[in-house]
């Protein structure tokens, strides 16, 4: 409670404002993954820690107009290589991994408010219509901790058994089943969730798993002034990868959303489901070397006029009320990561 009064009091003297006054102009690029009515409702699929409620996502679109001056990753990008001047206060609003609430519930309450975004694709998931892996991994654990079963992975070195009561051996399971996804291609990380619901018995429910954006919604989007970009053919930590892996999950996502596609296909997400970090100078190349014009990662920060459009940091915005909202957006902008 104090520290919100605290907040308030800094937002409401100006302080903030004055320290922008001496900084160089900066812009933010937000990102959300999901919205929805009821987050709780496929808590079991989709971590709520990237799910925000649709009236809260619908209040920060509102401020975003009213306070500060909405843009895109293009207008962002012309303004990085000297072709545009940007006003004060501009910010940018991006959705990473494609799922279908973008569409039918981020993307309308946008356009209530003249605001377009950037939609990031996992390319596999939409083309098979199932959600990522991590989700998958979510869900199965989810399983397995209403269970409270403990189950033993006998593949494992010391044969070591999870115990579903212990928060720091469900931390450890996590791990043991995640990280190994992180760092594979599709096949392998299809062949990890099989092993999962193996050991625990559990079956993944797709036919009850919210959706992912279709082919057909993300070109709509795209004639509604949206932007559509790549975030990998399955969502792996591209840092992570093998060389031959890393060129095979960059040219088949690359090579699928320009088949499916009308639209142009110029901004690039790296996905960072665990493990860091979640880029190197090789993903860099082969993303620039496809024709990407940008680039955006999960490290937060502001962009500056001397930034990398190929590094561009991004501002995480979770289920957050407006108050927390503002305090997020103006620290930011006085260059105070929060």
């Amino acid at each position: 409670m104090l520290k919100n009064v605290a907040k308030k009091i800094i937002l409401n003297t100006g302080l903030l404002s004055v320290k922008r006054c001496f900084l160089p102009r900066t812009a933010l690029i937000l990102y959300y993954h999901s919205v929805v009515d009821e987050p709780l409702e496929f808590n079991a699929y989709i971590n709520t820690a990237i799910a925000i409620e649709t009236e809260r996502f619908r209040q920060h679109m509102q401020l975003l107009r009213k306070r500060y001056h909405p843009i895109t990753l293009d207008e962002i990008r012309r303004w990085l290589a000297g072709e545009m001047e940007l006003p004060p206060r501009s910010v940018a609003v991006t959705f990473d991994d494609g799922f279908a609430d973008n569409y039918a519930v981020a993307a309308p309450v946008m356009e209530e408010y003249g605001i377009r975004g950037t939609f990031y694709l996992t390319a596999h998931s939409v083309e098979h219509q199932t959600l990522p892996w991590f989700c998958k991994v979510h869900y199965l654990f989810d399983r397995w901790t209403a269970s409270g079963q403990s189950f033993e992975d006998n593949d494992n070195e010391s044969g070591q058994r999870f115990r579903v009561d212990s928060p720091e051996e469900l931390a450890i399971a996590y791990r043991h089943f995640g990280h190994p996804c992180a760092r594979s291609p599709i096949e392998e990380q299809e062949k990890w969730i099989a092993k999962i619901e193996s050991l625990i018995g559990v079956s993944y429910d797709s036919a009850n798993a919210p959706k992912m954006m279709t082919w057909n919604q993300a070109d709509e989007l795209a004639r509604r002034g949206h932007l559509i970009g790549n975030h990998t053919f399955s969502h792996p930590n591209v840092a992570h990868l093998t060389p031959e892996d890393q060129r095979s999950e960059i040219e088949r996502s690359d090579r699928l959303l320009r088949e499916r596609l009308a639209c142009p296909i110029d901004h690039f997400s790296y996905p960072h489901p665990c493990l860091n970090p979640q880029w190197d100078t090789a993903s860099q190349e082969l993303i620039a070397k496809a024709g990407y014009k940008t680039i955006v990662l999960t490290e937060p920060g502001w962009v500056t006029r001397q930034a990398s459009p190929l590094q561009l940091p991004r501002v995480t915005i979770g289920n957050l009320t407006s108050d927390e909202f503002l305090w997020k957006i103006e620290t930011a902008f006085a260059q105070i990561n929060t």
